[in-house]
């Protein structure tokens, strides 16, 4: 029986019409379609055939649409080429007939042709593991502040507040670079992007305000963001400079607070990491810690992945006892094996292992690969509730060999637990 959907991409720019309206239907009262146009025409490194769409060949109607929204990532310096799965929308009528496993199958076949380290959702909790998404590192923290934990004192009228411009894009990057340094994974966002984050942002409903305030006695410069629109009812504060200083964010926080009564908000909301030097100021008021949702990560070739970020697994080794390790350190995914190949401390290969026994093996479920590779938790932390990860030897050596079994010191040593925050690029 012929299916009467067509799978295509988007060819024109009479297409990025037809998926505003789609997704202003489906998103209403939200202007999704807004946000779907301007990242059509305008967002650095969107194509027209990252659009996947399923088209009603009776009604020439888009059925189902999502967008793989280029990003680029860094670990530690190295730079990750990772696609979003972002603004997914399926018309009610068309629902529940698997369009969207066909459009992930188009979706997939793209990472692996253009050579995707990592694929990313920020979508509903429970929708995304069935296409191999699975919670990986920190995204949208909850710190919220209420107004009367900011401090009392007097503004300091030593600082100046304005809104950026494209002419403080260079301060901008460099305000990334600080941010970058303190974490394990990060954002990379070139003057490119900063631009359409000033500009064609602005003009969509999940635009920010960028903030620069200055001291006037030191001319020193620190920024922060307040988007548009967002999760609660506090006016949400979702960057601020890495390396501010303590009297700086206090002030910075007083001036939140005055925009949160100006807007009604009953509260201010930190988007940031808990370790932060904003987040940790604002716990030590009395706010409490974040917990954050997190974002959805795949790993479309582990192999390669793992072959990719073989500096920092190598500089980690060099730095631990095992700086001379020789030998198979094995992955057992259940389904597969994955065995990083160890000559003096450096890892020669990365390849799929054979059935043979392995002396140093790690065995987990695939669907955890991404949070220990990723440093989302240590391999301890995950155990706590899944008992499917564990050294070999911890259940089946001696109790002799289960003790000194060094499977688990090498884990500890390559895949350590790792701050890491995303800022949003759109």
């Amino acid at each position: 029986m012929r299916s009467k959907y067509k799978i295509r991409r988007a060819g024109s720019p009479d297409d990025a019409k037809k998926l505003h309206d789609h997704f202003n239907y489906i998103f209403h009262s939200e202007v999704v379609g807004t946000l779907a146009e301007t990242i059509f025409a305008h967002l650095p490194g969107m194509e027209n055939k990252y659009w996947f769409m399923a088209v009603d060949e009776d009604s020439s109607e888009i059925a189902s649409a999502f967008a793989l929204i280029p990003w680029t990532w860094e670990v530690e310096g190295l730079k990750l080429k990772v696609a979003e799965m972002g603004i997914v929308g399926t018309r009610e009528r068309h629902r529940n007939k698997g369009l969207m496993a066909i459009l992930n199958k188009e979706f997939d076949a793209t990472l692996e042709e253009e050579g995707f380290d990592l694929a990313v959702v920020q979508g509903i909790p429970g929708f995304y593991r069935r296409f191999g998404f699975h919670y990986s590192i920190p995204l949208e923290n909850h710190i919220d502040i209420p107004l009367h934990l900011v401090p009392h004192m007097a503004a300091d009228e030593t600082y100046k507040f304005r809104l950026a411009e494209t002419e403080d894009i260079s301060f901008l990057v460099r305000e990334d670079e600080r941010y970058k340094k303190s974490n394990f994974l990060s954002v990379f966002r070139d003057e490119a992007n900063w631009n359409y984050l000033l500009t064609y942002s602005q003009k969509t409903e999940y635009g920010s305000e960028f903030w620069i305030m200055e001291d006037q006695k030191t001319e020193q410069m620190y920024y922060f963001r307040i988007p548009y629109e967002g999760f609660g009812e506090g006016l949400i504060v979702s960057e601020i400079s890495e390396c501010i200083s303590d009297n700086a964010i206090i002030n910075l926080l007083k001036f939140c607070k005055k925009k949160a009564v100006e807007r009604k908000k009953p509260y201010i909301r930190l988007n940031v990491h808990n370790e932060s030097i904003a987040g940790k100021t604002a716990i030590s008021f009395g706010a409490l810690s974040g917990r954050p949702y997190a974002w959805q990560i795949k790993i479309p070739d582990k192999t390669k992945f793992l072959d990719k970020i073989a500096p920092i697994l190598e500089t980690r080794m060099k730095g631990s006892s095992f700086a001379d390790f020789s030998g198979i350190l094995r992955l057992d995914l259940y389904t597969r094996q994955i065995d990083l190949n160890w000559c003096e401390g450096r890892l020669e290969s990365v390849a799929y292992g054979c059935e043979e026994d392995c002396e140093n093996t790690l065995c987990l479920s695939e669907d955890l690969f991404a949070a220990l590779c990723l440093g989302h938790r240590t391999w301890r932390e995950l155990q706590y509730n899944r008992p499917d990860i564990f050294p070999a030897m911890q259940y089946t050596g001696s109790g002799v060999g289960g003790a000194s079994d060094k499977t688990a010191r090498l884990i500890d040593t390559l895949f350590p637990a790792e701050r890491s925050w995303i800022y949003e690029q759109y």
